[in-house]
């Protein structure tokens, strides 16, 4: 994976020097998240972050590793895969909104500064529909992390009757045409590509 300049590598670069506040919370979500069903796509949205924009602001890195947590909560929003539109406005805002304060409830518990928990308001409330330049950033990286770990997921949907093929498909296809992020939309594509090609793959017999 490190090889491939169009993929983002895995973990943080060495060779920038972070805070103390951001090392010491990072270590605390990468335990926070471990037990998430989609773990792996949080911690590579985390990582496109930093491949399109290597400067990223550390609490947008952390938004991006830590931005669906609210699912992990009960009683959160729910989205009726088979009948509701993937955009749907009230669901993705209500999915928003939630995890701002879910992640913003940990960071204090946590003993993160304000200013960090600031930080990561804007990116996580905008990483399904982008809007400011940090959220386009943001709604890239969720994109694209989403398109290279998730085709399996999808075609598990498909293949428990969460929703028809047809919906399925339409989930790969919202994510790649979503990104607002210019730089970002050939590697969504490339990533849908391969989503919809492992799709294919499960759903004819290949391995589950």
């Amino acid at each position: 994976m490190t090889g491939n300049p169009g993929i983002a590598p895995p973990g943080l670069p060495a060779d920038r020097e972070f805070s103390e506040e951001f090392s010491r919370l990072h270590v605390q979500a990468r335990d926070w998240i471990d037990s998430y069903y989609d773990r792996d796509h949080m911690l590579r949205a985390r990582d496109w972050i930093l491949f399109l924009e290597p400067d990223a602001p550390e609490s947008l890195i952390f938004a991006a590793m830590t931005h669906d947590l609210e699912r992990s909560v009960p009683g959160g929003p729910v989205l009726d895969k088979q009948n509701m539109s993937w955009d749907d406005i009230t669901y993705n805002t209500a999915h928003c909104e939630r995890s701002v304060n879910v992640v913003g409830d940990w960071l204090r518990e946590h003993d993160a500064s304000d200013e960090f928990i600031e930080g990561i308001r804007t990116p996580i409330r905008e990483h399904e529909f982008g809007g400011s330049p940090i959220g386009n950033i943001m709604q890239a990286a969720d994109s694209i992390s989403f398109l290279e770990c998730n085709g399996p997921l999808v075609a598990n949907w498909v293949l428990s009757g969460d929703c028809t093929l047809e919906k399925g498909l339409e989930k790969l296809h919202w994510m790649r045409d979503r990104v607002l992020l210019e730089r970002g939309r050939e590697f969504a594509s490339q990533q849908c590509d391969a989503a919809l090609a492992e799709v294919d793959r499960r759903l004819s017999g290949g391995s589950t």
